[in-house]
């Protein structure tokens, strides 16, 4: 696949564009740059700031965008900002050449809304290269500084800040640790900080008030050092009162310092939850890039570089086998753009790049200094394009849409004039006001992106020295300390703070109130829980309690019954939490009816696996309920783990819709719930839905169940539909089952019946494996048969494992779609079986070599059979070794004529559509879209020579099963029953391990060498020049 390789450079508009979109006004209040001006609180001020965790100060004349001390004072702020502003509009490239200064640098940016401003509270010598910064119970900002960045591995440092005059500005500054690894992340704890530095998890603490360090401790160890951007990160804390890590997609297998290797947990494709005082480590769903926000109601949002948000709805261990935890949010009906208004600059690159790229250090706004209208928005940085980005998180049932916010259609919340700018991450403050680490240097690439030709001649440390830390706040808000520090309140004041606006503050008080375990607070909680008036108070207090081992029956029983449905979640998870399940069945069972669609989610969670009739019921409630909801069938097939066929009764007897009037959705629900079955050893659990498929009144109910029930015999290491499990059943019930399957059979060919059905009756008996589908495959597999059809018959030519068959549909392939050929080709090059013949049809020229992508060639190559891997030797000539020398030979072409942007769109089709979407396509690789601004001799070098740099989650493996069939593709999940494989077309293998006979990594990108092989020097150019293409043409991708 044609992978993103980290950071490039930022997009850029030259010339008269660059000026216009600098001086283009918003509607509302026309640029947005935050000068210094008078303030009449109209916006901001003390109605705006929330209490009792800050406090409006008098200006002191040092905020950007607060009252000056005098008239004459605002004047000259004025002049001098609008000359620097007026300098960046002139001279674009030379302030690009040069660091800007912090006024300069205020003066180049533009905040979407006018009510807004800008303010520096840190900036070099102070801080430098800041990557990540939190504050202590005291106020104290700590700011991880990766001043090495790209070369040395031990320059970096943790720099504590504070601000002791209450001017907002931090003028006391020490060094509190340093000589780290490339760290990433901190969060305050137990009177230290917690710190990210692959491989450990660190633990910092100033025993002796220097303000340095003088305790470190290896909390965990055992994280992968890949590249610096690609390492564990962003310590969180969260709700339930553990630590949660971001992966950084380059996994590891994470472990106490002492224990054995066997007790680490692996966490390939996961984030990580912690608790810090035991070092006890749990994968969980996530597994983001740079950055892991929560917001108020412990929700996570993990992060990609070109994927800025999406949501954990579930955690592995709450679903069926194979579903999905994590949603993709994002609203893309705005073509995923980003506005930038950066002026060029001398770099590798000089197009502009419209969509995310290098999206990092998102988070949830849950201060409230900004305003009501911001309350839960997320917001993310794109550090290439001087930008970041906010979207409104709208409730979609259990998830969200991430939708651009009024007002933000076509600009940024934040955007800057000048290259230097370069958010990478974000964080709420004891204030309440957004703050912003602004990493500013002239590149933030990492050699390993760039070409190599071009690497001696770069300063990749250019600017090391400089960094910045902004604060967003309402214009009028006087900067200052918090007017209660959580660090010298009593126990009463940390409960009061519970209640506090600000959720840094919650937090803070929260975590201070577990790790102090003051037991005589518990009256004090439970009062909180039952009676604040804030729904996020009580909240807090629950989990407060759990945390000091304090949360009785009674108060988790009147949170059940809240009047705030985000209280009654949270009480359902704090029920599964504690594992009181059976002591809370009625009041869980009575919420699983609740009007609110999160809340039925959590009582599905917290009934599982009860294996009650009570259970089953509410199960079967909210599933009538919830058909359509992807979340709700996954969580109610992951509660039914022990009594999967006790539920198809209830919904049969109790619900006979089910199988007399079923939906698309609740079709798709009983395949999944037959599966479940089918897995089983219960010989007469089988039997017994086997005859309720058979007996179904409606025909599609029993396709869909039986083709679940064939499929989970196939996942439970069946090679073929296990007749023998229904001996000694009855004749009866085999020749009923019998009746069904040639129903089917009756059904897929039928040129009358609509093609939903057609696909789920061929769906059934492909499944099944029954020999009547040898006959229906050459039927199907033909130009005159739905695309839909083709393909699924094509497919099923390996599990038939006829040699026969397989020719009968190669001297067909000049009919056949070039999606059906795909299809084909990867059936025959996995099958050992089934291989040779299609390299005999290309020896014997009934195909051309050329037809056959390098994937495919690659494929047959890993069968690893001898007298195969002799025939391919002369059938395909293997891609040459010297990857430079095609490089070097095919480099010419992209300067060389005009390409053809059309004509790359057609060689796109035909060559990447089948891994990567632009616009359309199968979703395997990245998403093109985001490549459009990289240089063509980058995008040269990553089309013919993948390999050369892949992220350790785009390394391909290969695994053979117990059933003889050999599989390559992406591990893109990996839990104690089961992986999940994604090949090629966007296709998913879920392999249970005990089919799995082995499992190696190829060390390689799943994307193969040899594209050169179907590409002349032209064709490349014209497909670079498609990928470059700021927007899809019409069609592209389709």
């Amino acid at each position: 696949m044609l992978h993103h390789r980290g950071p490039l450079r930022p997009p850029v508009r030259t010339g008269r564009d660059a000026g216009q979109a600098i001086l283009d006004s918003p509607p509302e209040g026309g640029l947005r740059v935050a000068v210094a001006e008078r303030s009449d609180a109209t916006f901001g001020g003390q109605s705006r700031r929330p209490k009792p965790c800050s406090m409006p100060r008098r200006s002191r004349g040092v905020a950007f965008g607060s009252a000056p001390a005098t008239r004459a004072c605002e004047s000259l702020a004025r002049l001098a900002l609008v000359a620097t502003f007026l300098a960046v509009l002139i001279a674009p490239r030379a302030l690009a050449d040069k660091a800007p200064t912090p006024d300069e640098s205020r003066a180049a940016m533009r905040l979407a809304d006018p009510s807004l401003a800008i303010e520096l509270v840190a900036a070099e010598p102070d801080v430098s290269a800041p990557v990540a910064m939190a504050w202590d119970e005291h106020g104290a900002m700590y700011v991880v500084e990766m001043t090495d960045y790209p070369i040395s591995p031990d320059g970096g440092r943790v720099k504590r800040l504070e601000d002791r005059d209450g001017d907002g500005r931090y003028e006391r500054v020490t060094t509190f640790a340093d000589g780290l690894h490339w760290p990433s992340g901190v969060l305050p704890w137990n009177g230290g900080i917690l710190v990210t530095a692959a491989p450990d998890l660190l633990f910092f603490k100033d025993t002796d008030g220097d303000g340095r360090a003088d305790v470190r401790t290896v909390i965990l160890t055992g994280f992968f050092e890949g590249n610096q951007q690609l390492r564990v990160n962003s310590p969180t804390w969260g709700m339930d009162n553990r630590v949660y890590l971001a992966n950084g997609r380059s996994g590891g297998s994470v472990r106490r310092p002492g224990e054995p290797d066997s007790k680490a947990v692996p966490i390939l494709r996961n984030d990580l939850r912690v608790d810090p005082a035991t070092g006890r480590a749990q994968a969980v769903a996530g597994f983001s890039q740079f950055g892991l926000p929560r917001d108020d109601w412990g929700d996570r949002f993990p992060s990609w570089n070109t994927v800025p948000i999406r949501h954990v709805v579930l955690e592995p261990g709450e679903v069926g086998p194979s579903a999905n935890t994590v949603a993709d949010i994002l609203d893309l009906s705005d073509g995923g753009r980003v506005y930038s208004i950066a002026p060029a600059q001398k770099r590798f690159n000089v197009e502009t790049v419209a969509f995310f790229n290098a999206t990092c250090g998102p988070t949830i706004e849950r201060g409230g200094l900004l305003g009501d209208a911001y309350r839960g928005d997320a917001f993310f940085c794109e550090p290439l394009t001087s930008l970041v980005q906010r979207r409104k998180l709208v409730p979609d049932g259990p998830t969200y849409i991430a939708r651009r916010a009024p007002g933000e259609a076509d600009r940024e919340f934040l955007a800057s004039a000048h290259p230097w700018f370069r958010p990478v991450n974000l964080a709420t403050g004891p204030d309440g006001a957004l703050y912003v680490a602004d990493f500013c240097r002239a590149w933030v690439e990492h050699p390993d992106f760039v070409p190599e030709g071009q690497r001696k001649s770069v300063d990749f440390r250019e600017g090391f020295e400089h960094g910045r830390i902004w604060r967003v706040a309402p214009r009028g808000s006087e900067p200052g300390p918090p007017a209660a520090k959580p660090g010298s309140a009593d126990a009463a004041g940390l409960v009061a703070l519970l209640e506090s606006p600000n959720g840094w503050c919650r937090d803070t008080a929260q975590r201070l109130l577990v790790e102090r375990r003051d037991l005589a607070t518990v009256p004090a909680l439970r009062r909180l829980a039952a009676a604040s008036k804030l729904p996020l108070a009580r909240a807090h207090a629950l989990w407060t309690l759990r945390g000091l081992d304090a949360l009785d029956d009674e108060t988790l029983r009147a949170a059940l019954r809240d009047d705030s449905p985000r209280v009654r979640e949270q009480a359902a998870r704090l029920v599964a939490d504690s594992a009181r399940q059976p002591s809370f069945a009625s009041e869980l069972a009575a919420i699983a009816d609740d009007a609110d669609a999160r809340v039925r989610l959590r009582a599905v969670v917290a009934l599982a696996k009860l294996d009650t009739d009570l259970e089953r019921d509410a199960l079967a409630r909210v599933a009538a309920r919830d058909a359509e909801s992807p979340w709700a069938a996954a969580a109610i097939l992951g509660a039914l783990e022990s009594s999967p066929g006790k539920f198809l009764d209830i919904l049969a007897t109790r619900q006979p819709g089910w199988l007399a009037r079923p939906t698309d959705a609740q079709l798709g629900f009983l395949a999944s719930l037959g599966a479940q079955i089918g897995a089983s050893a219960d010989r007469a659990l089988v039997a017994d839905a086997l005859a309720r498929a058979a007996a179904a009144p409606a025909e599609a109910a029993g396709f869909a169940l039986l083709q679940g029930i064939a499929r989970g015999q196939a996942r439970a290491g069946s090679k073929a539909f296990a007749w023998p499990s229904l001996e000694p059943a009855s004749p009866p019930l085999r020749q009923s089952v019998r009746r069904l399957l040639d129903a089917a059979a009756a059904k897929a060919k039928d040129p009358a019946a609509p093609l939903p059905a057609r696909d789920r009756a061929l769906a059934a008996i492909l499944a099944a494996r029954d020999p009547a589908a040898r006959g229906l495959i050459p039927i199907l597999v033909n130009a005159d048969q739905p695309a839909t059809l083709q393909s699924a018959a094509a497919r099923a030519v390996a599990s038939a494992g006829d040699p026969a068959l397989a020719d009968a549909l190669l001297s067909r392939w000049d009919d056949l779609s070039l999606a059906t050929r795909r299809v084909l080709l990867g059936a025959l090059s996995g099958s050992p079986a089934l291989a040779g013949r299609l390299v005999e049809a290309v020896a014997s020229k009934r195909l051309e070599a050329s037809e056959i992508d390098p994937g495919t060639r690659d494929a047959l190559r890993r069968l690893a059979d001898p007298a195969l891997a002799k025939r391919l030797a002369g059938v395909f000539p293997a891609a040459g070794a010297d990857r430079r020398a095609v490089l070097e030979r095919y480099a010419p072409a992209l300067s060389a004529g005009s390409p053809d942007p059309a004509r790359g769109r057609e060689l796109f089709a035909k060559n990447c559509q089948t891994c990567h979407t632009r616009g359309g396509g199968a979703k395997v690789g990245p998403d093109l879209l985001s490549v459009a601004g990289r240089p063509p001799a980058d995008l040269m070098v990553a089309i013919l020579d993948p390999s050369r740099e892949v992220a350790p989650d785009g390394v391909a493996v290969v695994v053979a099963t117990a059933r003889g069939d050999t599989l390559t593709g992406l591990l893109v999940e990996e839990t104690p029953s089961s992986l999940r494989l994604r090949r090629a077309e966007g296709l998913e293998d879920v392999i249970p391990r005990a089919d799995v006979e082995a499992l190696r990594s190829t060390g390689r990108s799943l994307m193969p060498d040899g594209l050169e092989q179907n590409l002349t020097p032209a064709d490349l150019a014209d497909l670079i020049a498609y990928l470059k293409s700021p927007e899809p043409p019409a069609g592209a991708g389709r």
